[in-house]
């Protein structure tokens, strides 16, 4: 009766414009499936306990991925129509392979949008019948359908059994006929589609099974994610055959009792009888370990003909190897069904983990104790075939995040594959498995679907299925109920629906519950856990110290788009100060480029727009990871890892002789015996002593005081020392093998001893004035500051020039704009800055001599877009050495701040070799540092360009004390902070210019995404660029569309700036040598 009153209500709703009298079910929200089987968790039926146990290719279960015949249509008026006849003539259609999205394939057009509705988009409309989502609606011009056929033979043997097809995942909706029969309908695309086709195939015999799969239905309104939207059929087909009587379903619930000892397992196994005689089962079930067997118990039932019935098995098991991310302990349980004369039915068998998962006071608990999710959000991509996985990268994903400190994946945002919940399981990691339901391109209002009740089936059902396919994973730990769909009734209803399914009661989360913003932020009472999305730090600490009554963990957070991933370790540093602050999902793990060619044969990761003219697009928005498309690290990458320790150092005592450390174990259940601790002491980056500290037994949570001793060594003048801790597996576990480093810090130690400055001889500098240049000369070096430039415009040395025609240092103060500067709108509000680079104006260029011999010229630069002047110092040492004093005046009217203060210079590309002093070896930014320790390093300069699809800033280095820039046989350029040794300059070295990575040439900025470019089109220049700077502003880290780096990373225009830098000429690129050079005071030769 519900359902009649809706219908009428829908029709009402469409007044049946154009649509006739009824409703295609592509197009009727009330209608999510034809004859398709209910929802079950994942199992393989098995003719033995023995077979099944093993795992192996079962004989009732048949692959049908390969190869398939397809046909691609336009629009639903224009798809072959009968194609599903077995007469029907299909030997003329291409190929295609299945699993797989025919977009990628080949087949229509790969479309990325963000949260718009890509069929009704009204940026770029694809059909002028529909301008802006009315849903259910959806356009009938350009609707394309595939059409999917292929023949299978039915074992002889099934004859007999139930014959079931399962589609693993088919996007957005399809209809199935099985020869030439229509069998039912299915919607939802990112769980299984099962049918029961055992009346529609013959035994030994040719089957034929059709798919008309549709790109678009009234289910895409409720999957609007931020992901390539491309169709298809995804995930695994297969067939299988179960008994007549089977089961059809089981839950283990396997959960620990009060004191978290003795793991409680309760079994629910549905029996379903499908012959016409009632049945006597017994259903048995055995708990095993590797050494054997736990726990075995079984029962006997009457299972009615034609009927169903659930047996409830439990059991107990004292000191029960508890279930957890750091310790995935797992048993495996068997199941059997057993009829009066002792035959064996059907066996299965899965793995399962012991573990509770709760709320008390506040915080989320598991296993009694509360746990720290350091996670992030995971759509399923493949660079080369789009939305279909295989082994090889989920292991790919899961290597690199169990290696990473990651502990938590969010699955954004539905269900993905049946395996990656298994690996988890067995690797360890938390998962909060989300709904695939999704209608952002609706927003939060009065249109929201969430607040339709025409709506409420398509919500709940999508829940609900997740729910029963994924129960009996113990890394499923949260359920969520979707992902920016508003709240409202139907979301009340999928709350309620999923606490009244799940047996083990784990918690619910919606991140849409959210009411008010910022520090007046409040939650609705359906969601467990506090899940907001991209809270700043300030607010972090805002609700760190309120006293909650749910667990804060953003479902979102540190939006990673290009370079990015600043001001991560703030986060973590918040975090860590307040209980019921547990950690987050940083958005998110990877960029979703897809490998292709561009015009000119470069090889790209393509992204929204690169695919069909006219296509609606949100650019690179979809380039968000912390691991490139094809897994490879991206420098947040290894922030993430050290923010994400569990393992911290904090320096009680350290002197000459004793360092006195409070080792902090923050691991929920692993004790620090697993690990072994080294500290290393380091003078300029090179190790001096290595100590192996004794086995530490600190429990959880606790810390420990440790004392070792670190005398002798020698303290130099000049050099700085530190102090280096390395924690590294004892043992291989998983995927993490023995020796490797889980934990590190540096700390500096309070040592030093100043310089002996000697006293300068008489510099012999000779000095020539030109029209053009002040020119000075001294030993091997000759060396010429412009007149008009105010810059070196020469600079030799033992017959080489140093320097290309375009000189410098030269004042630079512009950077190419990252995802997160366009983002804040960077490229507008600073665009004074890059005006200020290009129209510098030379002032003065002034030459003086001084008392020993030594000259000084001084520049000054006025910069009239920023209000403000630049003035160099040069001094030129009887070295050959040139110091330059440098200072930026507060500027009266500009109000920006400064995307870069410093100067840059132009090697000839000779000068392939880098070696710095400083943080490394990864590009680091004043606001993402904490993982490049301070050290030497050394690199061919063209490595040092970090290749984000999108071109933009990269390559910096901060804390650098020095750095030398030399060719193959060691001349070069050193360049020293003579601060040294304090904080030292940032400085970026690589064969490109800055412009190459801009996204304009000029001053006039739109959205990034106007522009396509990928850094494959970057090519290497015959130069390299140098820039020795004060700083550049931070990334940033919050979000990509208006968060600006936090007040300390930035650089107000308001302030005076100066620092100063020597170059030196040098003659040999070892670092001892770069090391000593580096430390020499301007002493005259």
């Amino acid at each position: 009766m519900r359902n009649s009153l809706l219908s009428i209500l829908l029709f009402a709703f469409l007044g049946g414009v154009s649509y006739g009298q009824e409703l295609p079910d592509w197009e009727n929200p009330l209608v999510v499936e034809r004859n398709k089987e209910p929802g079950r968790a994942t199992f393989t039926s098995y003719p033995t306990a023995e077979e099944a146990l093993e795992g192996g290719q079962s004989p009732f279960y048949k692959s049908l991925n390969g190869t398939w015949k397809f046909h691609f249509s336009k629009n639903p008026a224009e798809r072959p129509s009968d194609f599903y006849e077995q007469s029907f003539d299909v030997s003329k259609w291409d190929n295609i392979q299945v699993p797989g999205n025919w977009e990628v394939e080949g087949f229509g057009i790969p479309i990325y949008v963000n949260h718009p509705y890509e069929f009704a988009d009204a940026r770029t409309p694809i059909t002028e019948l529909q301008n802006g989502p009315e849903p259910p609606r959806i356009p009938r011009d350009y609707n394309p359908v595939g059409s999917y056929r292929r023949t299978f033979e039915i074992p002889q043997d099934w004859d007999g059994r139930q014959v079931f097809i399962e589609f693993g995942a088919v996007k957005s909706a399809f209809y199935i006929w099985i020869n030439g029969e229509k069998v039912g309908y299915s919607q939802g695309s990112k769980l299984p589609s099962e049918f029961d086709i055992t009346s529609y195939v013959k035994a030994g015999k040719q089957n034929t099974v059709a798919l008309e799969v549709y790109r678009w239905s009234d289910a895409s309104y409720l999957e609007c994610q931020d992901f390539w939207r491309i169709s298809g059929i995804e995930r695994d087909v297969a067939i299988y055959s179960q008994p007549k009587t089977r089961i059809r379903d089981f839950e283990v619930v396997s959960t620990l009792d009060d004191s978290y000892k003795t793991g409680e397992l309760d079994l629910f196994v549905d029996v379903e009888n499908h012959l016409s005689a009632n049945q006597n089962i017994t259903v048995a079930f055995e708990v095993a370990e590797d050494q054997g067997t736990v726990v075995a118990k079984e029962s006997l039932v009457a299972v009615p003909k034609m009927s169903e019935v659930t047996v409830n098995l439990n059991a107990a098991i004292e000191n029960v190897k508890a279930w957890s991310a750091e310790h995935p302990n797992l048993y495996h349980l068997t199941i059997q069904l057993i009829d009066e004369d002792g035959t064996v039915l059907e066996a299965t068998s899965r793995k399962v983990g012991f573990r509770s998962v709760e709320i008390k006071r506040g915080q989320l608990l598991v296993n009694g104790v509360p746990v720290t999710l350091k996670g992030a959000n995971l759509h399923e991509h493949h660079p080369e075939t789009g939305h279909v996985m295989d082994e090889d990268m989920w292991m790919r994903d899961i290597e690199l995040m169990k290696r990473n400190n990651f502990n938590a994946v969010r699955l954004a945002h539905y269900p993905q594959a049946e395996r990656w919940y298994e690996l988890c399981d067995q690797y360890g990691l938390y998962i909060v498995d989300e709904a695939n339901i999704e209608s952002h391109g609706l927003y939060y209002g009065e249109n929201s679907l969430a607040k339709k009740p025409l709506w409420e089936k398509a919500h709940v059902e999508r829940m609900t299925r997740m729910v029963e396919r994924d129960k009996n994973h113990p890394s499923v730990i949260i359920w969520s109920m979707g992902n920016e769909a508003g709240n409202g009734v139907n979301f009340y209803a999928g709350y309620k629906a999923i606490k009244e399914l799940d047996r083990s009661m784990r918690p619910v989360q919606y991140e849409r519950t959210e009411v008010g913003s910022r520090f007046a932020l409040d939650f609705e009472w359906n969601t467990d856990i506090i899940v907001p999305q991209y809270p700043d730090p300030a607010t972090f600490e805002w609700f760190g110290k309120k006293l909650l009554d749910r667990p804060f963990i953003p479902s979102e957070y540190a939006h990673a788009m290009g370079n990015s991933m600043g001001n991560f370790q703030d986060y973590w540093d918040i975090i860590n100060r307040y209980p019921q602050l547990q950690g987050g999902f940083i958005w998110d793990w990877v960029d979703q480029g897809i490998r292709s060619t561009d015009s000119e044969g470069n090889e790209i990761f393509a992204y929204g727009g690169d695919y069909g003219e006219n296509m609606p697009s949100d650019g690179n928005f979809l380039l968000n990871g912390i691991v490139d498309s094809d897994r490879t690290p991206q420098p947040g990458l290894f922030e993430a890892k050290k923010a994400h320790e569990w393992v911290k150092f904090h320096a009680l005592r350290l002197n000459q002789d004793v360092a006195k450390l409070l080792v902090e174990n923050r691991y929920d259940f692993t004790n620090l015996r697993a690990f072994a601790f080294q500290a290393m002491v380091k003078a300029d980056g090179k190790t001096l002593k290595t100590i192996d500290l004794p086995l530490l037994e600190t429990p959880p949570h606790e810390g420990e005081t440790v004392t070792f001793d670190i005398s002798g060594v020698d303290v130099e003048p000049g050099t700085e020392y530190f102090l280096e801790m390395q924690v590294t597996t004892r043992k291989n576990k998983g995927v993490i093998s023995r020796g490797h480093v889980v934990a590190r810090e540096q700390i500096k130690l309070p040592w030093q001893a100043e310089i002996q400055k000697a006293v300068a001889a008489k510099a012999t500098v000779e000095m020539e004035e030109t029209n053009d240049a002040f020119v000075f000369e001294t030993g091997d070096v000759q060396l010429s500051i412009g007149k008009e430039t105010g810059t070196i415009v020469s600079y030799r040395f033992k017959k080489s020039n140093l320097l290309t025609a375009e000189g410098g240092p030269k004042p630079d103060f512009w950077r190419a704009p990252t995802d997160n500067d366009f983002g804040a709108r960077m490229p507008q509000r600073n665009i004074n800055w890059k005006k200020a680079t290009r129209n510098q104006q030379t002032e003065s260029v002034e030459m003086s001599s001084l008392e020993n011999g030594e000259y000084q010229v001084t520049a000054i630069w006025n910069l009239p877009d920023v209000g403000t002047r630049f003035h160099t110092i040069y001094t030129i040492h009887g070295n050959g050495s040139v110091t330059l004093e440098n200072k930026m005046e507060a500027s009266d009217s500009e109000k920006s701040d400064l995307p870069r203060l410093g100067m840059v210079l132009t090697m000839p590309r000779e000068f392939d070799q880098l070696t710095w002093f400083g943080r490394g070896k990864w590009e680091n930014y004043v606001d993402r540092n904490v993982s490049s320790f301070i050290g030497l390093y050394t690199s061919d300069v063209a490595d040092q360009m970090v290749p984000y699809e999108r071109p933009q800033e990269n390559g910096n280095k901060t804390g650098v004390r020095w750095a030398a820039v030399t060719n193959s046989k060691g001349v070069g350029l050193l360049a020293v902070s003579k601060e040294h040794p304090a904080n030292g300059f940032e400085m970026t070295a690589m064969p490109y210019l800055t412009a190459d990575f801009d996204a304009r040439e000029g001053y006039e900025y739109g959205p990034v995404h106007e522009e396509q470019k990928h850094i494959a089109q970057v090519k290497e220049r015959n130069l390299v660029r140098w820039n020795i700077d004060y700083g550049q502003r931070g990334v940033a880290g919050v979000n990509s569309w208006g968060a600006q780096p936090l007040k300390e990373y930035q650089i107000p225009a308001t302030e005076d700036y100066s620092w100063s830098f020597t170059l030196i000429p040098v003659t040999e690129n070892n670092t001892d040598y770069l090391t000593g050079k580096s430390k020499q005071i301007s002493v005259a030769k």
